[in-house]
């Protein structure tokens, strides 16, 4: 991927995988919490552990017993901290992909409207309130036609609704910092101490100290993606987070024949990720992409396992698709599996598996179990993945090379 790629959040992760030492291999890792992780303690004991080692933490947050708007703050605090997207992945918030289209007319209109409404709020509010924290949230892409993408109600919708979210929060900031600067001057040789967040929030919001830390902020700009907020101590040579962009990550259909997803579903949905660039980050898919090597063109992934929708000449229908800018770089989040470690015996392993010199090398001043896990899982599907692209064979049709080059980002389940 570029530099100064349209989606600020994949143009975050770049930048974490060129300065962020602790990646394994230099991979823009994703660290997904397992659902064994069932309380607040566990899974920021495990943000904090692994902060320096990941560029985006996916969370479970309906697996969390004890959620609530104290872990948010907390969670916040360590992804500036350490450098990490947070990505709310307990939900999906489109429970089918029969998303509605544009032109509809009569009750069929009111009930898109509807069901646009009802997909809205579930990003917006409930318990969650995924859009007022997480970079990242998960969605089916609307199912209309791969060329029609202008009909889609969805990507729209959920932008609008999530920028009116970013507004009214930063709004409310500035009205607060707007009214403590009338009632006491600002001196310039304020220090404004540096401390976790307690479990009541952020300890420079809290009642005893809303007054000189609150007010040294700057005001936020809502059509900046990089926003200033609350001094955080960053680890040596991260950059700050987009903290006020947002994205979406789509669900891509499996390849395979053997499944209820029609090719053109496919195809319409990597088209979505391609015409709406700034909001929709990429696609998550259940197959081991990562590993098993199949190229880096968007169009050798729409045309993967024969999946393809090809026109009367053989060629591709994506070829004269108008939303496909070859500028555009969508990311592909795909799962490393557990076992990818050759003889792992499970959990009870007293010692681990043994990792390359280099990764060894880099993961010896965090010796933690779960950080060596990672370095173990991540070594062997990067040795794996080096294999699968030796062997692999580009198709002869020079069309299948057209398209947007893909940014892999693995995903690890962990502990």
């Amino acid at each position: 991927m570029e530099d100064g790629s349209v989606n600020p959040i994949l143009d975050y992760v770049q930048k974490l995988t060129r300065t962020k030492k602790g990646l394994p291999h230099a991979q823009p890792v994703c660290v997904l919490a397992s659902l064994k992780i069932t309380t607040a303690a566990e899974l920021l004991k495990l943000a904090a552990e692994l902060g320096p080692h990941m560029t985006i933490f996916q969370i479970q947050a309906d697996s969390i017993n004890d959620w609530n708007e104290g872990v948010i703050d907390q969670l916040v605090y360590l992804s500036k901290k350490h450098g990490f997207i947070l990505w709310e992945g307990s939900r999906i918030l489109n429970a089918t992909f029969a998303v509605p289209e544009m032109e509809a007319a009569g009750t069929q209109s009111q009930m898109n409207h509807a069901l646009i409404n009802m997909i809205t709020k579930r990003y917006v509010g409930g318990h969650l309130k995924a859009a007022e924290w997480s970079g990242l949230s998960t969605s089916w892409a609307a199912s209309v036609p791969y060329n029609h993408q202008e009909k889609d109600l969805l990507m729209p919708s959920l932008r609008k609704a999530v920028r009116q979210v970013v507004s009214s929060t930063a709004k409310t900031i500035q009205t607060e910092i707007s009214a403590a600067e009338e009632s006491e001057p600002i001196p310039d040789h304020l220090e404004v101490p540096l401390s976790p967040p307690s479990t009541g929030g952020w300890s420079e919001f809290s009642a005893e100290n809303m007054g000189l830390a609150l007010r040294k902020m700057s005001t936020i700009s809502v059509t900046e993606s990089t926003t200033t907020q609350p001094y955080v101590q960053t680890d040596e040579g991260i950059p700050p987070p987009p903290s006020h962009s947002r994205g979406m990550v789509l669900c891509l259909p499996p390849s395979s024949t053997n499944t209820p997803f029609k090719p053109d579903f496919r195809q319409s949905t990597l088209v979505a990720a391609c015409a709406n660039p700034d909001f929709v980050v990429g696609v998550v898919c259940t197959e081991p992409l990562y590993c098993a090597y199949t190229g880096n063109t968007l169009m050798e992934l729409a045309n993967a396992s024969d999946q393809g929708v090809f026109d009367e000449n053989g060629d591709s229908v994506l070829l004269s698709s108008p939303y496909i800018d070859t500028q555009c770089t969508p990311a592909v989040f795909s799962l490393v599996p557990p076992d990818v470690i050759v003889g792992d015996a499970g959990e009870d392993d007293e010692e681990p598996n043994e990792i390359s010199g280099e990764t060894q090398n880099e993961a010896e001043s965090d010796d933690t179990p779960t950080i060596t896990k990672l370095y173990q899982l991540m070594d062997q599907a990067f040795q794996l993945r080096e294999a699968s692209r030796q062997q692999y064979t580009p198709p002869a049709d020079a069309h299948n090379q057209y398209g947007p080059n893909l940014y892999h980002i693995p995903v690890v389940i962990l502990p």
